[in-house]
């Protein structure tokens, strides 16, 4: 038994003892002054140490302080928590360090297709003063590789190629992709014909003037210049085609060369500028056209209902020349075609068939179109130059967008009497575009409907170009202010314009009572004629609409602008 001297000094050697543990914790790098208590220790005194040489005598582990062996275990335990501590630390910092990298790539993303969107829209309409070269594309990856090569080499004026390709097989798209530079590419997911590739294409271009070409054409040095030229030398002038060695009516020439080796030296002379072999036409292939922007404004896309090629550039020229426009060909411009190569392509029985039932839908829409034309320009030369006619009477243009009153020098000039397509359409019929939104035309305005489109009523859908350049006007906010289109005939008997029986209720749908296939509108207190049965079926009209008159009612009118058929649209883009 101890005396209390010897316990005290024994309670003194143990605080010693705990004071050199926590100096040994110091020693290891850590500074931990709350031991863990309920680490468990062992303290007997079999268990085995090392040193140097791999023992320890009995006699230095019995005479080794109890307390100090109890401490130096905590002591160890406690750096390995440590350690796991700092490890688990380092992995939820690093975890941190991620996802907030995560989160600032997500915010900067968001911002810069945010920042994309605005400049977008505030960009929307604006254009490059340049061209944009539009070539439609089937299974022609050669040509068209020719063809873009040709115009790199040849076309120093600022320009963009748009290489529009309809669903080809033969790796098309990727190859212009390759191309990089200038080259766009649209790789459609189905061929959408001549009319379809060449509208995605309009869809897409940004220039001033643009040019639709054929892929199986090889331009030359001087082409575009002495096109241009020819465009620029008459406000009146629309379109301008070139000459070439293979097309039809009077853009072909004889060539004294071969093969398309010898071509090069024969397009050098040629193409020498000439504005005396500057001539107008009254037709334009549609293998190479130029034309600008405010006239695409005017005329808009193609008609797509003309099924893989053929007809559908004879439509648009018509819409050109019924919208004032005269057609030219710069004859000191000289193109290579190789020809017609897509179209040949489906085989002489198949290309019989596409020709036949184009022709058969081209007659069917637009009747005697020479004739249509002539009486359209015979009423405009009627027309005086701030009265075109009742329906664009004191225009104000002051609510379009600025940004739509994109238009090519002279354009203004009110002599020239240049119209829109919607100048053709019917009053009171109702418009939609590829998003939905309706529109009824009311006194040459577009007024949207504001409220669900009224039973009966079926919207004819047109293309954004189109539904832009018609000047807005109110919006319609209630059924009370939709009236029905078109009107049924017995809604007129029983509101019948009261007085002389010659007079006939605005909006009605007349017919001569020996001629019933042709259709009328009364539009403005005058007769407005549909081209065609087709054009009047494209408008809804059916024979529950018609009303049957004499043919002295109908001559007692004056005579407005006709209906024409508003162009298929098949691409939703559009």
């Amino acid at each position: 038994m101890s005396t209390p001297e010897q316990q005290r000094g024994e309670k003194r050697h143990g605080r010693s003892n705990k004071v050199n543990a926590r100096n040994v914790i110091r020693r290891n790098g850590h500074s931990y002054h709350n031991i863990t208590p309920n680490i468990s220790t062992r303290s007997d005194n079999s268990r085995s140490e090392n040193n140097r040489n791999g023992s320890v005598s009995s006699e230095k582990k019995a005479a080794r302080p109890a307390a100090q062996r109890d401490v130096s275990r905590p002591a160890m335990a406690v750096l390995h928590a440590a350690g796991r501590r700092s490890t688990r630390k380092s992995r939820r910092k690093g975890k941190s360090s991620r996802t907030a990298r995560a989160r600032l790539y997500k915010q900067g993303y968001h911002r810069g297709y945010d920042e994309g969107v605005r400049q977008g829209q505030s960009s929307f309409g604006l254009v490059f003063e340049g061209v944009s070269i539009i070539i439609p594309t089937y299974n022609q990856r050669e040509y068209v590789l020719q063809c873009v090569s040709s115009i790199e080499k040849h076309t120093p004026a600022p320009f963009e190629i748009i290489v529009v390709d309809n669903a080809s097989k033969d790796g098309t798209a990727k190859a212009m992709l390759r191309k990089g530079g200038m080259v766009r590419v649209a790789a459609l997911d189905q061929n959408r014909g001549f009319a379809g590739g060449v509208n995605h294409g309009l869809m897409m271009a940004r220039g001033r003037h643009i040019i639709v070409l054929n892929n199986d054409t090889l331009v030359t040095p001087g082409w575009l210049d002495n096109m241009m030229t020819c465009l620029a030398s008459d406000p009146k002038i629309g379109v301008v085609g070139p000459v070439t060695n293979y097309i039809g009516g009077d853009q072909q020439i004889e060539v004294p060369y071969r093969e398309v080796e010898e071509m090069w030296s024969f397009a050098a002379t040629h193409n020498r500028p000439d504005a005396d072999k500057h001539r107008i036409t009254d037709r334009l292939v549609g293998f190479c056209w130029l034309f600008s922007r405010e006239l695409l404004e005017r005329v808009g896309y193609l008609d797509e209902g003309y099924a893989v090629g053929n007809f559908e550039d004879d439509d648009w020229i018509i819409r050109v020349k019924l919208a004032g426009y005269q057609l030219a060909v710069a004859g000191d411009a000289f193109i290579h075609h190789f020809g017609s190569v897509s179209m040949k392509a489906l085989g002489e029985q198949d290309f019989a068939v596409v020709n036949k039932d184009n022709e058969q839908f081209y007659s069917q829409k637009w009747g005697d179109p020479h004739a249509l034309v002539a009486e359209t320009s015979r009423l405009a030369k009627q027309q005086t130059s701030g009265n075109l006619s009742g329906q664009q009477e004191d225009r104000d243009t002051s609510t379009i967008d600025p940004r739509q009153q994109i238009s090519t020098q002279g354009s203004q000039d009110p002599a020239l009497q240049f119209r829109h397509s919607y100048d053709f359409y019917p009053e009171g019929s109702f418009l939609s575009d590829a998003k939905g939104d309706v529109f009824t035309l009311t006194g040459g305005r577009r007024r949207k409907l504001n409220i669900p489109v009224p039973r009966g009523i079926s919207p004819v859908q047109v293309a954004k170009p189109d539904l832009l350049a018609i000047p807005a006007g109110e919006a319609l906010i209630s059924a009370g202010e939709v009236h029905s289109w078109p009107i049924e005939a017995q809604q007129v008997h029983t509101t019948s314009v009261q007085g002389s029986p010659h007079v006939l209720a605005e909006g009605s749908i007349v017919a001569p009572v020996d001629a019933p296939e042709i259709r009328y509108q009364i539009s403005g207190g005058k007769r407005r004629r549909f081209v065609s049965v087709y054009a009047a079926e494209r408008w809804g009209i059916h024979s529950g609409h018609m009303i049957s008159v004499s043919a002295e009612q109908l001559n007692s009118l004056e005579e407005g602008w006709p209906i024409i058929a508003p162009p298929q649209l098949l691409n939703p883009d559009l």
